[in-house]
């Protein structure tokens, strides 16, 4: 007789955004258990739905706990931090003894900060970090066009352009985002993150951009080179596309198989009803604009 194995707990750190219910709402689907730890100040009240705790940024040993004791053996790292005030993070003793490495990690940048702390839950303490796309697959952008909108000619100069900004920034670890429009670059995205960056868009002078009633532009999202995907990943929903729409862009391109998607479907009918374009690149196209 056969025996099935069952499928190990799944424990998700949850910031901020829709992601963390979408992942769980996936993993249990696949028949995964789940158990949420919230971020307070940062995960949305949404994560109630499912087994939860909340804890403090800085409460490590609280958060080490309550994994543990909740059985998990994988864990995912996933929504959005903003980098907090030190004096605000609720530092226990075990937050303060990994501070100084910490300190070390983010002098790697995000990307080393998040590497650190990925070694740090599997080496010390025996978990299995995994990426939200291991997980659920159907989260990730297809190599397809999801949209009625398609792009013209010169927004595919234009997707070309923004990709080359975005490859130069991610190789610094700046961000993941640039905004182009009839051949200029109009916007990288850095520590304020790709909403922040549309809104600086929107504010600029109307003859660089589109507008809401005559759009033109992109936004392209790549991953970084070299990014640890387990635990950042470039992400849009339904929020980039009306702060896209609002900028005055004519489209989103984003890497295919490198980026999650939040419900594609309601993406689609967002995009479809401001009349833009969202859409899935290949690698090799990408990888064709590699100075």
């Amino acid at each position: 007789m056969t025996t099935v194995e069952k499928p190990r707990k799944l424990g998700i750190a949850a910031g901020a955004g829709p992601l963390p219910v979408a992942l769980a709402e996936a993993a249990q689907a696949a028949g995964r258990e789940v158990f949420i730890v919230g971020i307070e100040g940062a995960a949305n009240e949404d994560i109630a739905r499912f087994p939860h705790a909340w804890v403090k940024l800085g409460a490590m040993g609280e958060f080490l706990r309550l994994l543990k004791s909740a059985g998990c053996q994988d864990i995912v790292l996933i929504g959005g931090l903003r980098r907090p005030d030190i004096s605000k993070l609720g530092l226990d003793v075990t937050g303060m003894k990994l501070l100084p490495r910490v300190a070390r990690w983010m002098k790697e940048g995000d990307d080393g900060l998040l590497r650190g702390l990925a070694e740090y839950f599997e080496k010390d303490h025996g978990f299995h970090v995994v990426g939200a796309h291991e997980i659920a697959a159907s989260l990730l952008m297809p190599e397809a066009l999801l949209t009625k909108a398609a792009p013209s000619d010169q927004q595919e100069r234009d997707i070309d352009t923004a990709i080359r900004a975005a490859l130069a920034i991610g190789a610094l670890d700046i961000g993941q985002g640039a905004v182009a429009c009839r051949g200029i670059v109009l916007a990288l995205e850095a520590a304020e993150g790709t909403d922040e960056m549309l809104h600086r868009v929107a504010r600029l002078p109307a003859e660089l951009t589109g507008s809401p009633e005559v759009p033109d532009g992109v936004l392209v999202k790549l991953s970084k080179p070299g990014q640890e995907r387990r635990v950042d990943m470039p992400t849009i929903g339904i929020q980039t596309v009306e702060n896209a729409a609002a900028a005055g862009l004519a489209g989103i391109a984003v890497e295919a198989g490198g980026t999650l998607v939040v419900d594609g479907e309601a993406v689609a009918r967002a995009a479809n009803a401001k009349g833009l374009f969202v859409l899935g690149l290949s690698r090799a196209r990408i990888e064709m604009q590699v100075p």
